[in-house]
């Protein structure tokens, strides 16, 4: 159990910090925030490709550190909902509708992506 927790502690700093670093170097494109969109992107292909590649095992380090840890603190969901409520709250209505559906539908495609990737090798 402690082991497990040590595991969600290291790939969640990883992760958190990983994602900062791309808020660091991505900034919003006329208002949108494409490094929201591309974390939450990567990290749902990377969180698909892991659990299918290691989903054999149902008590596996492997989950406790790179999805529970890494992927869960890489993608920003809290970051993409307050961003698009500030959008509604500004009148981006194109902009908030559009960061609803690329962040909700392209990650849900690349959750798959992710598991069809861990299937061919």
């Amino acid at each position: 159990m402690l082991s497990n927790i040590l595991f969600i502690f290291f790939g969640g700093a990883i992760g958190a910090t990983t994602r900062f670093i791309f808020f660091l170097n991505l900034p919003k494109i006329s208002g949108f925030p494409i490094s929201t969109l591309i974390v939450n992107v990567l990290g749902s292909l990377f969180f698909g490709f892991i659990y299918n590649l290691s989903s054999y095992k149902t008590d596996n380090w492997i989950h406790y550190l790179f999805l529970t840890g890494f992927a869960a603190a890489f993608t920003t969901f809290s970051t993409f909902a307050f961003e698009t409520v500030q959008m509604f709250r500004n009148d981006d209505y194109v902009l908030g509708i559009l960061n609803l559906v690329l962040n909700n539908l392209v990650c849900v495609i690349f959750i798959l992506l992710g598991m069809k990737i861990s299937e061919a090798i």
